[in-house]
């Protein structure tokens, strides 16, 4: 049992929480408590247990200012096809007029930690996740790469908020990897398009599941595996294992993808730490990720695999394997 009442609910984060477990009409009338989850950067995020129903929920409060970087319908869409793949937890409660979602309770499972990022067996079962994810039929909207990190930088123009001093130079170079990626040939399939440590979480049988779908949408397959391999500080040797076990006939144009996808990725979140500075209600030091992910990112765009990549997809016109694992 949880240790707090919904019906004794008072700060805003809590009210928002009863005003949307109000709604769902399956459990209207049960004894339902609640205690607020320290974690996440963008929702804010609860465990909810319903004592006839003998049911443990993870349920989330959508955070102000986030649909200006979320479409939440098509995030809500991403979420369950996940879990139909059986890749991400089960919805369980879904208010559609406030966002407002209710997953199951993962018992027995833990957050990944960056050594489980780096574990082979792992690693190689969240490769087989998203192949599933990126097979799947197409959802209803699209995020590709290059607009994501567009539209990042529109809204903190629009706001004034901080920005590297170097950003015209960071987005010529994004603009580079634009044109010879759409040479080699765009591709869009259902993708995560996050890939934080923590939203991988597995249990002691090394069954992993995916959580936190908001920003799934439609996008180049390889920018999931980027994402994964930026977190996870992943070496070349290592990348290309996994990228074998998400595709045996990949080769060198999809390598050179995921070469100029990785600081891309860190160009990304470094924008959005940027914005989240600006708007964001929770306590985290924001500008201080984004400066590290803006070293990162111009870090890796000046050396020479930046240039070869570049090369080898202006070289080559399809994004079909260019050689097997």
């Amino acid at each position: 049992m949880l240790s707090n009442s919904l019906k004794a609910a008072t700060t805003p984060a809590d009210r928002a929480l009863s005003a949307s477990m109000a709604k769902i009409k399956e459990w209207s009338g049960m004894t339902v408590t609640y205690e607020r989850v320290d974690a996440g950067y963008t929702n804010l995020n609860f465990l909810i247990h319903i004592k006839e129903l003998e049911l443990t929920g993870f349920a989330k409060v959508v955070g102000p200012g986030t649909e200006a970087f979320i479409d939440r319908k098509v995030a809500h869409e991403a979420a369950v096809l996940a879990s139909d793949l059986g890749i991400a937890p089960s919805l369980i409660g879904y208010v559609e007029e406030d966002d407002f979602e209710v997953y199951e309770f993962l018992k027995g499972y833990r957050c990944f930690t960056i050594a489980d990022m780096a574990d082979p067996d792992l690693a190689g079962t969240v490769m087989n996740c998203y192949a599933k994810m990126h097979a799947a039929p197409a959802l209803s909207g699209s995020n590709p790469w290059d607009q994501q990190i567009e539209s990042l930088v529109d809204q903190i123009e629009a706001i004034g908020a901080d920005r590297p001093g170097d950003l015209t130079d960071l987005l010529w170079q994004k603009e580079r990897a634009r044109q010879a990626i759409g040479h080699a040939g765009i591709l869009s399939v259902p993708c995560y398009n996050d890939g934080y440590v923590t939203n991988y979480m597995c249990n002691d049988r090394s069954d992993v599941r995916i959580i936190d779908w908001e920003y799934g949408a439609n996008n180049d397959p390889y920018w999931d595996l980027a994402t994964y391999f930026f977190e996870s500080f992943a070496d070349r040797s290592t990348q290309k294992r996994l990228l074998c076990i998400y595709s045996p006939e990949a080769g060198a144009n999809e390598m050179a993808r995921i070469d100029l996808f990785v600081p891309l990725v860190c160009l990304k979140w470094g924008l959005w730490a940027s914005l989240q500075s600006s708007v964001s209600q929770i306590d985290f030091d924001y500008l201080k990720y984004a400066d590290i992910l803006f070293m990162r990112a111009r870090h890796l765009m000046r050396q020479e695999g930046w240039e070869n990549a570049l090369d080898m997809l202006w070289a080559g016109s399809r994004p079909i394997p260019s050689g097997r694992c």
